[in-house]
């Protein structure tokens, strides 16, 4: 933004924008409420086709002097259920609306299937056990974060969380100028009160509160550039959708279902509500012609495919298959790209679309700027996924093959992406070869974290002890809010 006269076009625009993305959660929800009194039909074996990324790559990158970023995270939306992700029926008109004229990143994926873990990996460009925000622990201040570089070269910067996994309390929001949260205050754990940001502000969880609060900052900034990071509660549980909301696909059965089951006795799904979920719409109006406008999720949801429900231990597509829209000033360019990306990425690219150094030594994630620009055809040959669970599980894939690794080291399957998209046929016996690439890939990778998992791999391993200071212990509140979200019981 070049002056703070240009404010009331891009407010108007932008808020127009996001307003859809709360309305949407709701439809999301409200079809989910309504697709669950119906019959269940099997879904088909047909795999979606995914395209390719276009011959001599896409048109180049040009952004205004002055432009701004905005991440709009839209809770447990699985990509899946997204029209141009291959959805059968026509539930996100709007976001697909917005894909044609963004750059769609196809094989896009969660590191970890949880809010607080995927939203610390988002900020900082690290793994799990690398961020180290698992459980009831808050990320490592020693990582680094994507709003202090931006607040360094300029950017006036604010966070806005609808979800208690994504609230100060865990410390992501160190460096924001201003923060927007159901949690304003933070937990005390053993290092002392959670790390503050200049000015804190209290919401609930309704996507209309988030939208005002951000149409008052938008009111109340000066002329400088805005980063702006947006969590949106919907499509996420529980599903109190509007009575208008509910009339949409009234007496309209849900279009398909894939069964399968989890792939070893002794492994347990853990927590979580019983309702399902389908994907949100995004309406979209205006263009925001000064504005990097980058939308996708923290993590997809199980609907009772392998035989899970809820999110956290999922170590399978539906839970980890997460859209990414990236909608560049003007529209383009715009395509798809059918590479390996991660959350992880988000970071590097937006600083390196900005121009701004970034500590190589500090950050995991590849910029996504060579696959936009037809560069290069890749920036990742494996990615690393890690869930809950008992025992947890780590997730190895390849453009082709996904291999899941249990915590113990003994239990192992092996899916063909390419013959098996939904993920039924176990084919570690008959791959050998793959799985000893794939899992000598994993200690690879395992090696450069912080906390080394090799008890993915090695039976006799034991996880490293962690380090003290950032347990944490939430308050009545807190416990309240997560339990509201099915997270506690």
């Amino acid at each position: 933004m070049t002056s703070a006269g240009k404010m009331p076009a891009l407010k108007v625009l932008t808020i127009a924008a996001l307003a859809l993305v709360a309305v949407a959660g709701w439809r999301w929800a409200t079809y989910q409420l309504r697709a669950e009194r119906g019959p269940r039909t099997i879904l088909s074996d047909r795999p979606v086709v995914l395209s390719r990324a276009p011959a001599g790559g896409m048109a180049g990158i040009s952004l205004p002097a002055e432009a701004n970023v905005i991440v709009c995270v839209l809770d447990a939306a699985r990509a899946d259920h997204v029209g141009c992700y291959g959805y059968p029926r026509d539930t996100t008109p709007n976001l697909d609306k917005l894909a044609r004229e963004s750059v769609v990143f196809e094989r896009h994926y969660a590191e970890y299937p949880q809010t607080k873990a995927s939203t610390a990996s988002l900020l900082t460009s690290r793994h799990a056990d690398s961020h180290l925000a698992v459980e009831m622990r808050k990320v490592g201040q020693d990582s680094f974060f994507m709003q202090r570089g931006l607040k360094q070269a300029g950017f006036t910067t604010a966070y806005f969380s609808s979800n208690a996994w994504a609230s100060p309390s865990w410390g992501f929001t160190d460096g924001f100028d201003t923060v927007y949260s159901f949690n304003a205050g933070g937990f005390r754990g053993g290092d002392g009160p959670a790390r503050a940001a200049p000015e804190f502000h209290r919401i609930s969880r309704e996507p209309e509160e988030l939208l005002s609060a951000f149409s008052r900052w938008l009111d109340q900034r000066d002329g400088n550039r805005l980063f702006a990071y947006l969590h949106f509660l919907p499509p996420h549980h529980p599903y109190n959708a509007p009575e208008e909301m509910q009339r949409l696909f009234a007496g309209s059965p849900p279009p398909r279902y894939r069964r399968g089951r989890i792939p070893f006795r002794g492994v347990r799904n853990v927590g979580g509500p019983g309702e399902h979920e389908h994907l949100a719409k995004l309406r979209r109006t205006g263009l925001l012609d000064e504005t990097v406008l980058m939308v996708t999720s923290d993590h997809g949801e199980s609907l009772g495919e392998h035989g899970y429900k809820w999110h956290p231990a999922c170590p399978f597509d539906e839970a980890l298959h997460i859209p990414l829209f990236i909608r560049f000033p003007g529209g383009r360019p715009a395509g798809r790209v059918a590479a390996l990306t991660q959350t992880l990425d988000l970071l590097p690219t937006i600083y390196e679309l900005l121009r701004i150094p970034a500590p190589a030594h500090l950050i995991e994630g590849r910029s996504l700027l060579p696959l936009i620009r037809g560069e290069k055809t890749a920036v990742h040959d494996y990615l690393f996924s890690r869930t809950g669970g008992d025992p947890a599980c780590y997730v190895v894939r390849d453009l082709r093959y996904s291999l899941l690794l249990f915590e113990g080291g003994k239990l192992r399957a092996l899916y063909d992406l390419k013959t098996d998209p939904w993920q039924r046929r176990n084919m570690v016996t008959r791959e050998p070869k793959q799985v000893e690439r794939m899992v000598e890939a994993f200690r690879h990778f395992a090696l450069t974290q912080r906390a080394a998992p090799l008890q993915f791999v090695e039976a006799s391993a034991r996880p490293p002890p962690l380090p003290t200071g950032q347990q944490v212990k939430p308050s009545e509140d807190m416990k309240r809010e997560l339990k509201a979200l099915g997270y506690l019981r």
